[in-house]
């Protein structure tokens, strides 16, 4: 993976094709992590921009007002410590595959102690496995986005409202490394990923009908 600057996406209403492969890390920790079986709406949305969505009902101002009490919280408590830290926008991880394809993030804080970097996720809901998914293809792709950190071997953590999930540098082994690049290329080829419509997954999926068909409403 290479490292490249800006940010990709326009905000508009019908699906076009995208210039080039834009995957979300947030989009692929849930398909790795088995939690979207419909593997073909995160390929979907890493090929196309301005597709039609399905309008959400769910609070996005109530939940960036806890999220963003939460991330300050934490960010006071790791500086008491004498850390170093770096949150959201300094963080920004943007790869380019070999194959073309731009592989973005952006962890909430990155705490830094006696040289050694650790990567903090804030959750509001309960405990999901892509959570761990999400904090360790952060702390795999960091190292190559951030010359900084280059070199490096971060930990990270998951912190929930009454806990916190630790991962070591170790769990980003060559076997993670390898599950990355198989799924990284589940939904950056050019071959539609599986589609898997269900009542349960589409009612959390912002794609509309008109883009799938095959979505199951109601």
């Amino acid at each position: 993976m290479t490292a490249v600057n800006g940010v990709g996406g326009k905000e508009a209403a019908m699906a076009e094709k995208r210039d080039e492969v834009f995957i979300w890390i947030t989009w692929l920790s849930k398909v790795m992590a088995g939690e979207h079986a419909c593997e073909w709406a995160s390929w979907f949305k890493a090929h196309h921009e301005n597709y039609a969505k399905v309008p959400s009902d769910f609070d996005i101002a109530k939940w960036k007002i806890e999220h963003t009490r939460r991330l300050r919280e934490l960010r006071l408590q790791r500086q008491k410590l004498g850390e170093r830290v770096f949150v959201e926008g300094e963080n920004q991880i943007r790869c380019a595959s070999p194959q073309g394809m731009i592989v973005a993030g952006k962890p909430d804080l990155i705490s830094v102690r006696n040289g050694a970097p650790k990567i903090y996720d804030v959750k509001t809901g309960q405990p999901r496995s892509s959570n761990e998914v999400q904090v360790m293809l952060y702390m795999h792709l960091l190292p190559q986005a951030i010359p900084a950190y280059r070199g490096m071997r971060p930990t990270g953590c998951v912190v929930y409202n009454d806990s916190r999930v630790e991962i070591p540098a170790e769990a980003v082994d060559e076997s993670f490394a390898e599950n990355f690049e198989y799924f990284l290329d589940v939904i950056g080829s050019e071959a539609a990923a599986i589609k898997v419509p269900s009542r349960n997954e589409c009612k959390f999926c912002d794609i509309a009908k008109s883009e799938c068909p095959e979505r199951i409403e109601g």
